[in-house]
């Protein structure tokens, strides 16, 4: 008899073969010894190879999901798993050898429901890593909080419980967003404390490799935000509570100029995220992101 699945492990995959091989070879060296766990790839159309690559190994277990989107293919995969613990990454990330022992262990309360962890980027530039360190400490200052209204959430690190995720669950299924109302549903119903932000559960974002990746990325949040906050009560952190996040970010071990040059980061980020939750609302296309960003994004 096969022994009971202790985690599942859904990742979407679609048109990544550059990265979807080094996401497996992580997820297939994980250093987990609490129980079993299956892990559970969905393509949602591929064109490129990276079904095929999938299929290379025998340990990941192949879906399909016809229906475009992330969501779609992630509640495929809820259809599927057996776990009893939903752990979540995508096929551009690289989970941390003991991210799975690091769920595990965060679930060990039983008051604990959802848990996200700590998102790195694959450059490694003191720029970026100065980003990557502000986007850990606000996470961790808005997840570790009571305020539920600018509570998030993201797929791409993040492990439910399976009775939480019955309950609340499954994804609405929009192009982005829907973590975080799955978030939202979750703590409304229950409360801010059966999320947990650690910074120990870790995984490495390969699809940011510079300062413009990271820009990109805060025009298409801003652009998410519009589209969520139609479904769900939200507003921004104020610019006094984002002044908190850059103070605690930059007393951790930053040079006064490393600091200055954060917070002007910082600066166009924003920036970028007011003009992505502009175009959302006047329900422009994404090529509407100004051209010289978007030329060295790509």
């Amino acid at each position: 008899m096969s022994p009971a699945i202790d985690i599942s492990i859904i990742v979407p995959v679609y048109n990544n073969e550059d990265h979807v091989e080094a996401c497996i070879q992580a997820l297939l060296s994980q250093r987990y010894s609490d129980g079993a766990c299956e892990f559970i790839l969905v393509d949602n159309n591929s064109t490129d190879r990276s079904a095929e690559i999938v299929k290379r190994y025998p340990g990941i277990r192949l879906l399909s999901q016809p229906k475009q989107g992330s969501y779609a293919a992630r509640n495929l995969g809820l259809s599927e798993a057996q776990g009893q613990i939903i752990a979540f990454t995508d096929s551009d990330c690289v989970p941390r050898a003991d991210w799975l022992q690091q769920i595990a262990d965060t679930m060990r309360n039983s008051s604990v429901g959802i848990v996200l962890g700590r998102r790195e980027f694959q450059g490694r530039s003191r720029p970026l890593k100065s980003l990557e360190a502000y986007e850990a400490h606000k996470a961790n200052y808005i997840l570790s909080g009571t305020d539920r209204e600018v509570f998030f959430g993201y797929t791409n690190n993040m492990a439910v419980r399976r009775s939480l995720m019955d309950a609340v669950g499954p994804f609405t299924e929009l192009g982005r967003g829907a973590d975080t109302i799955f978030v939202r549903r979750a703590i409304d119903r229950f409360s801010c404390q059966i999320l947990r932000y650690s910074p120990d559960v870790v995984i490495r974002h390969l699809e940011i490799t510079s300062v413009w990746n990271w820009y990109r990325k805060m025009y298409t949040y801003g652009r998410s935000y519009q589209n969520y906050r139609r479904l769900v009560v939200a507003h921004p952190l104020s610019n006094a509570q984002r002044l908190e996040v850059f103070k605690r970010t930059s007393t951790s071990n930053f040079s006064w100029l490393e600091s200055a040059r954060l917070l002007t980061l910082l600066g166009g980020g924003c920036f970028l995220w007011q003009l992505g939750r502009l175009s959302g609302t006047r329900g422009l296309r994404p090529a509407a992101m100004p051209a010289e960003i978007t030329k060295r994004t790509q």
